[in-house]
């Protein structure tokens, strides 16, 4: 973007009024509503200002006659504008705010606006589990539904669990981002992974039940086959996984290392204007950013088999960054520490599942569903340290703690039957209107 600041010498047309401040010129791509709305946001440089006092925040008028509208980049009913300024006049009115606070602003935004990606995924999933266990539980294969097949069930099983972890997760996150303040900000950090982490687990909850549905997920009467074409892009939008594990990065050493104390957050469905969300503040010094000691809630529920294993894992990997650390050119190798954010992605998920696990009761009330979430969070633990180990830079040291982290989880059948009988008994609880 280009915004040039207006002279006292240029000529205003006979369509416009006075006190134009600057004259816009440049092209912006990707922006919802940019066909219609009244207000179009623009984030712009002065090109007579250098350095971080040039970022102009602004709002355009999409049917003003120097805005021209190129099209909807995607297919689909939402439109997805591509728009050009050619010499648009901006009025004091319309600069939202300028310099480095523009440059925050328009970070800023990103910690508000793609935070839903979240609910979108858990919304898709659950309309597609419903959908799912309803048709399986009663399709009919060598006289037997197919749900007696053990690996439907165990797909199904996985699939449940990773919804139900999706939801706790970002039920917690939430109470985390309306309490935040300037004094806590540990929302940079619980966003992010609710950005990249629920919205991939989305994905793996429909391919676990794509692969029962099979070819019924295609049929065009379904909802499934709007979720298998949307699901990926949750993940995916503006490459949110690699960058929000990237940002997720620079909290690691101090969630790890580093706790301080912080008064107990509450579960917040109050109706309050959250005026924190629109004046964030600077958007600089996440690195500094402290958390609460993340082991005590792990510690409480011990007695929870698959709780105990994760926290092995976990403590193995306070013990991998403390003695065999991502050295200077493995940090700039993105390829290998994206493996090293993902490991660190679990233990923060875990313990946001677990401190909503333990305020809603579900941790006493259904203690097989927690023992089965967290099977799964060993699992990808273990996934990720294999990774880990075939990265091509990963020293002996690191090779010899991936293999030695990998776990299996405690198995328990009465575990699963219990909670496979849970998932089958939503065989017919809901299907959309027809």
């Amino acid at each position: 973007w280009c915004t040039s600041e207006r002279s006292r010498e240029d000529q205003t047309g006979t369509d416009e009024r006075d006190g134009v401040a600057f004259r816009a010129t440049g092209e912006k791509y990707y922006i919802g509503n940019g066909n219609v709305a009244g207000m179009v946001s623009v984030f712009g440089r002065r090109t007579d200002v250098e350095g971080a006092n040039g970022y102009v925040w602004f709002v355009a008028d999409s049917g003003h006659k120097n805005y021209e509208l190129l099209g909807n980049v995607v297919h689909g009913q939402m439109y997805v504008s591509n728009f050009r300024l050619t010499d648009y006049p901006v009025y004091e009115e319309d600069i939202l705010c300028t310099g480095p606070e523009a440059f925050s602003a328009a970070l800023n935004t990103v910690n508000v606006g793609k935070f839903n990606l979240c609910s979108g995924s858990i919304g898709m999933c659950e309309h597609a589990f419903y959908e799912a266990i309803t048709h399986a539980n009663n399709r009919i294969l060598y006289g037997n539904p197919v749900t007696d097949f053990p690996h439907v069930r165990a797909s199904f099983v996985d699939a449940y669990a990773r919804l139900i972890a999706m939801k706790l997760f970002s039920d917690r996150a939430i109470d985390y981002f309306r309490s935040a303040g300037p004094k806590d900000r540990r929302y940079l950090l619980f966003n992010p992974v609710t950005k990249s982490k629920v919205t991939s687990e989305g994905e793996t909850v429909v391919t676990l039940l794509w692969d029962v549905l099979a070819a019924k997920g295609f049929e065009k009467n379904t909802y499934f086959c709007e979720v298998a074409r949307l699901i990926g892009a949750l993940p995916r939008l503006e490459g949110t996984v690699h960058v929000n594990v990237a940002q997720i990065l620079k909290f690691m050493p101090n969630f790890m290392f580093n706790p301080t104390d912080y008064p107990p957050i509450g579960t917040r469905h109050d109706a309050s204007d959250d005026v924190f969300f629109w004046s964030q503040g600077p958007a600089r010094g996440a690195s500094k950013v402290q958390f609460a000691d993340w082991a005590p809630v792990y510690e409480r529920h011990l007695d929870i088999p698959n709780v105990a294993v994760f926290y092995e894992q976990v403590q193995a990997f306070k013990e991998l960054l403390s003695t065999a650390a991502p050295d200077a050119d493995q940090q700039r190798d993105l390829d290998f520490v994206l493996v090293v954010g993902h490991l660190f992605t679990l233990v923060v998920y875990g313990q946001l599942i677990l401190e909503q696990a333990e305020l809603t009761g579900l941790d006493t009330d259904f203690r097989e569903l927690v023992d089965q979430i967290f099977d799964v969070q060993v699992r990808d633990f273990s996934a990720y340290a294999v990774a880990l180990h075939g990265k091509p830079s990963s020293t002996a040291a690191q090779q010899a703690w991936a293999l030695s982290s990998v776990r299996k989880p405690a198995t328990d059948s009465a575990r699963f039957d219990r909670v496979w009988g849970h998932v089958r008994d939503y065989d017919g609880a809901y299907a959309m209107r027809p």
